[in-house]
């Protein structure tokens, strides 16, 4: 016998957090900062995140969140891959440059990022490693994407300094005990 159902009801929505509240108290949070950056020539693009997060090391897999907006992510969304470059504490400057609205993009980024001689990819001289990233999944997640991506080769770098957080909505390195 066949159950029959009753019209569809609307599902009820929670209250959402105001979004200045929410920024206020995730302004307390401490996170890494990176540069994410994808693409090739004309197409290279590259933004300062901290919104990143290491999922899984079987397989090895990272998750980044990127706001549908930028300027970024119709290179990551189109070219299926990505890398993130781990910022030192001495990389404030480049944290901030790829924080700008007016941040090099394109040929413009040439200058700023090296190329891997193993992988032919870019990394950022400086950082504390770069990880090369290919898209595996992605998650709409309101105003920005998750992609979730598998981390085909890790570059350790040269730099053995702390790393750079953002904490308060400042810039600030890691404390000496949390490294």
């Amino acid at each position: 016998m066949a159950t029959t159902l009753g019209p569809a009801r609307p599902v009820a929505r929670s209250a959402s957090a105001p979004p200045d509240d929410l920024r206020a108290v995730m302004r307390l949070f401490p996170t890494g900062v990176t540069v994410v950056s994808s693409g090739r020539g004309a197409r290279a693009a590259a933004m300062t995140a901290n919104s990143f997060v290491s999922i899984s090391l079987e397989p090895p897999r990272v998750l980044v969140s990127v706001m549908k907006s930028s300027r970024t992510y119709p290179s990551i969304d189109s070219s299926g891959e990505f890398q993130v470059h781990l910022l030192s504490d001495r990389q404030d400057e480049v944290a901030r440059l790829f924080a700008a609205r007016d941040k090099p993009f394109g040929h413009a980024l040439e200058g700023h990022f090296a190329t891997d001689g193993e992988t032919s990819r870019p990394y950022l001289p400086g950082a504390l490693a770069s990880l090369d990233c290919r898209i595996e999944e992605r998650f709409p997640g309101g105003d920005h994407t998750l992609f979730l991506a598998r981390v085909e080769h890790v570059r350790p770098g040269e730099d053995t300094g702390g790393a750079l957080l953002f904490h308060r909505g400042r810039l600030t390195p890691a404390p000496a005990a949390a490294q």
